[in-house]
């Protein structure tokens, strides 16, 4: 289950567990208010659906009404979703439509997007979101699609016009490695924000089995990944729309 530091419970203003505002990302509208993070590389195997599940069950961790959109062919995420223990902070699977929102009462949507999203597909995604993330591994190949990835992105409007913000997450690192290095490096030339590296570890690998994250998992297995992640749980917090 979720074992929060003492300090976690200041990671969310009041405004958090107050009614939400109108959902369409950060647009206006009628209906139920969802604030949505959306997870976005289009290089398969970067690490989208473990950033989204594990986002996802941090927020259900603090007993907020969340749901994943699993936009991926591979449905990746939907079955995370099915091997998930009941006993866990629940997590919805959002149909993608308005009137789904509104029936599951939902606080906030993670999107876990397909790999090769470009596009119309991408404009539309970005339109509907209020944060973005973009998971990058330590690898050459990645790096080069995440540089082409982040070159497009400069050209949206939201993007442009920061009312949209984004921050990088460093995957499976291991800071023992030159790649790890390679990928800081890399990482110091963009302007976006690296809000978190993760480690390269098989508790990522265990809790996809098992339906889990690693706020389901006792201290003993997970305090380690708790600190790695107090970075990017701060960033969302602090840029989560609040209007």
């Amino acid at each position: 289950m979720c074992h929060p530091s003492e300090s976690d419970s200041a990671l969310f203003p009041a405004t958090m567990d107050a009614p939400p505002r109108r959902p369409g990302g950060r647009g206006s509208g009628e209906g139920p208010i969802v604030q949505t993070i959306l997870i976005a590389n289009p290089k398969g195997g970067s690490g989208k659906t473990t950033l989204a599940t594990n986002v996802a069950g941090w927020l259900a961790g603090k007993r907020q009404r969340v749901a994943i959109d699993d936009r991926d062919p591979q449905q990746s995420s939907s079955g995370w979703l099915e091997r998930r223990p009941a006993l866990f902070p629940p997590i919805a699977l959002f149909g993608g439509k308005r009137k789904d929102a509104k029936a599951l009462d939902l606080q906030w949507c993670v999107v876990d997007s397909p790999a090769g999203l470009h596009g119309d597909a991408l404009r539309d995604a970005i339109k509907g979101a209020d944060l973005m993330l973009v998971p990058l591994t330590p690898s050459a190949y990645d790096m080069t699609a995440t540089e082409r990835f982040v070159a497009t992105l400069a050209e949206q409007k939201a993007v442009r016009q920061c009312t949209l913000p984004i921050g990088i997450v460093a995957m499976r690192v291991d800071a023992r490695t030159h790649s790890a290095e390679e990928l800081d490096a890399f990482l110091a030339g963009f302007d976006m924000p690296v809000v978190a590296h993760l480690r390269q570890t098989q508790v990522y690998v265990q809790c996809a089995r098992d339906g889990a994250s690693v706020f389901d998992l006792p201290r003993s297995r997970a305090e380690q990944d708790w600190e790695q992640w107090k970075p990017l749980t701060r960033w969302i917090a602090k840029h989560a729309p609040t209007k």
